[in-house]
């Protein structure tokens, strides 16, 4: 895929770079331009009316029609290929250095604008396909149908000089890929104890006995906390966007490193016990020397990384040049002539002219050629003409004389496939519509490009992509095996049938510790990224409850997450204290709506007992751990309320079947709600605020459950 970091500026194009290899590359196209016919002419026909038209008061003196093109003329594209080969020599100094690739630009879609304006001065109506291609130049048609003033001034401008009065403007989005962001963060711990102790004991015969003892001990802790972040901004984001992004990848780091510390926090060295006596009186030993030194040390890494593929939008525009001052394929001048006419507006007027492109890749689909079979069918000179294309760049044009101001006409499109023996021919199709455009959709192919979205292989090595798709004459079912050094397909099936359902995606990850994640999808887009299979996440929260200051001292939880159907499971362990009395527990997950979350809690009181609870399954996101209370009592405090926006506010509060109603009006102070809890009820409860605005509008939040002993009001925005 493009690299948008990858970057370069050869013979005024922008070339980047891929990110998967050194010698591939895809080259800007510069500026619009006059599409070509097959012969080798301008896509272009000026037309001056022989009278003014008049309609609703307006005037028209003629119009233009054209066909713009967006690609690297062949030429320009061979200079560069060559300047890329030097290059890649020189990088390869001494070996053989890879043959230089140009990809085309993978556009996703794009409109195109002309700069003049409807209704204007000079311009009175613009009819145009409005978007490009997509394949191939990136052709697009239009029709203007220009002012007395204005077709004097086009024919002057389009016939001399070397740039014409028409701007054009190409916005187009394509796929590429950022810089790698990363983040990481370390924990880094160390605990040192050291005990000496040397008792020397002296038996006298003539004298009283001696004992001398001698005891030191020393204590030393570090702990060292890291983070590191490298953010790539997003360029289709806004700042805010990107803002939000970065607080997520911090936080996430954040919370796997807190809960990777928690797994690995130093246990307190016990101190040595300086008692002798089992030494002395047991084993008879009198003279004892002791050194005694531990150590623990403790290091955490985690680490993130990820390369988004964005869509980017590039812009190309530019005036187009004089039809004079262009060449032929024979390098002679183009003649203004070729390209104008002075019509008798009578006959012109009794004409319908109809524009056809096939957008398609045909290089790149098992499509030979399509026929059209264009039909205007009314009055003495009805008339059928059939049109093949082959190309997406073709062009074709129909034109029949009106009768009775009629103007529909039927298309039918027939389909003729590589190495088949059937072929797709549609319905006839009644339009009014002369800017006719034949999508590839239409046409009875499945197209689809499956490159790497999201997704590291280092933890998921192989990924299984099947792709089905069975509302076609020929159902689709294929199978591709994406690792990293096979990370791009390209699927091209015949389906005999216009392709207007999902397509159906089954993904099996097999992760580097051999387990295997499953994951379905739906889509109709005709890129496929593959993202890593961890696309949610799940949030557990546990909460202490209890005296944490004086009767506990800590609650220490051991949770698990298991994902049966996915063979994938996650765990914790965490304590709680008066130092942190909550703590979320946050994971990446296959699917938030499966697994099961099993805890199991163990509190040690201030008098050094301690309790075991057996494991649970929990039932809800927060779950509550430590000495139940007995009472739930909630403060509601209105302190932040500005009184010259409200007139009253009303707080509901209710738990189980009890309720009660408080309601605040300027000068009240706080007000609480206090009620006994039986065994084995959590202290939660849910909340309804109304607030009444000086206005008379009101503004109401909630139901919502909370856990929260005290509860601030403030008016949201």
């Amino acid at each position: 895929m493009l690299k948008i970091d990858n970057v370069d500026t050869i013979l005024d194009h922008v070339v980047y770079g891929d990110d998967a290899n050194d010698f591939t590359y895809y080259i800007m196209p510069n500026t619009p331009n006059f599409a070509r016919m097959a012969s080798g002419g301008l896509a272009l026909r000026f037309v001056e009316y022989g009278q003014i038209r008049e309609d609703g008061g307006k005037k028209f003196g003629g119009f233009i029609a054209f066909d713009t093109e967006l690609a690297v003329a062949a030429d320009v594209q061979t200079k560069i290929t060559a300047e890329l080969q030097k290059k890649l020599a020189e990088k390869y100094k001494g070996k053989n250095a890879p043959k230089v690739a140009i990809a085309p630009v993978t556009w996703t879609d794009g409109t195109v604008e002309l700069l003049l304006t409807e209704g204007g001065a000079l311009v009175e109506k613009i009819r145009g396909a409005g978007k490009p291609s997509i394949y191939g130049k990136n052709v697009a048609s239009f029709m203007v149908e220009l002012t007395e003033l204005g077709t004097a001034i086009f024919k002057e401008t389009l016939s001399t000089g070397s740039a014409s009065a028409v701007q054009v403007v190409y916005k187009m989005n394509c796929y590429m890929r950022l810089p790698e962001m990363k983040a990481w963060g370390t924990w880094n711990a160390s605990e040192f104890y050291s005990f000496f102790q040397d008792i020397n004991t002296e038996d006298n015969v003539w004298r009283e006995d001696s004992y001398t003892e001698v005891i030191s001990s020393s204590r030393w802790k570090n702990d060292i906390t890291k983070t590191h972040f490298e953010f790539v901004q997003a360029p289709n984001l806004s700042a805010e966007d990107n803002a939000k992004l970065e607080a997520d990848i911090r936080a996430i780091i954040n919370k796997q490193l807190e809960a990777a510390v928690q797994r690995n926090l130093l246990k307190e060295i016990a101190d040595v016990d300086p008692n002798t006596k089992d030494l002395r009186e047991e084993q008879d030993i009198e003279d004892i020397r002791r050194t005694i030194n531990k150590s623990q040390i403790a290091n955490v890494r985690v680490e993130w990384s990820e390369a988004k593929a964005v869509i980017v939008n590039r812009n190309p525009q530019g005036m187009l040049p004089t039809i004079t001052s262009l060449t032929d394929d024979k390098k002679k001048p183009l003649k203004w002539e070729d390209y104008y006419s002075k019509i008798n507006l009578d006959e012109f007027l009794k004409t319908v002219q109809v524009v056809m492109r096939v957008n398609a890749d045909f290089a790149n689909l098992p499509i030979h050629s399509v026929e059209v079979k264009i039909r205007y069918p009314y009055g003495p000179n009805k008339k059928v003409q059939e049109f093949v294309f082959t190309k997406p760049d073709d062009v074709a044009k129909f034109e029949a004389f009106v009768f009775e101001g009629k103007r529909d006409f039927t298309y039918q499109v027939t389909v003729n496939y590589k190495g088949a023996t059937f072929k797709q021919v549609s319905e006839e199709i009644k339009t009014d519509d002369t800017n006719l455009t034949i999508n590839v959709d239409d046409l009875g192919v499945l197209a689809l490009d499956i490159g790497p979205g999201d997704i590291d292989f280092a933890q998921v090595p192989r990924t299984q992509i099947t792709v089905r798709y069975k509302h076609g004459k020929q159902p689709v079912e294929a199978k591709f095996n994406m690792t990293a050094a096979t990370p791009n397909f390209a699927l091209r099936k015949i389906i005999g049938t216009p392709r207007t359902e999902d397509i159906d995606l089954e993904f099996l990850y097999t992760l580097a510790d051999g387990r295997q994640v499953k994951k379905l999808a739906k889509q109709q887009a005709k890129e496929l990224y593959v993202d890593d299979p961890f696309s949610a996440s799940k949030t557990v929260s546990f909460r202490a409850a209890g005296d944490l200051s004086a009767e506990i001292a800590s609650i220490t939880v051991e949770a698990s997450y298991t994902d049966t159907a996915n063979k994938y499971n996650q765990k914790t362990i965490v304590t709680l204290s008066s130092d942190m009395t909550s703590f979320d527990w946050t994971f990446p997950v296959v699917d938030e709506t499966l697994g099961e979350v099993k805890y199991a809690v163990t509190t040690l009181f201030a008098d050094g007992t301690s309790k075991e609870e057996n494991e649970k399954v929990a039932t809800r996101s927060t779950i509550m751990v430590g000495k139940k209370l007995d009472a739930l009592e909630v403060a509601v405090v209105p302190d932040l309320l500005n009184w010259d926006e409200l007139k009253m506010v009303s707080v509901a509060l209710s738990h189980g079947t009890k309720r009660i109603d408080l309601r605040f009006k300027p000068g009240d102070e706080e007000k609480s709600w206090k009620l006994p809890l039986t065994d084995g009820e959590e202290p939660e409860y849910k909340a309804t605020i109304t607030y009444f605005l000086t206005d008379g509008k009101r503004k109401v939040v909630g139901p919502e459950t909370k856990t929260d002993l005290s509860l601030f009001l403030e008016l949201p925005a």
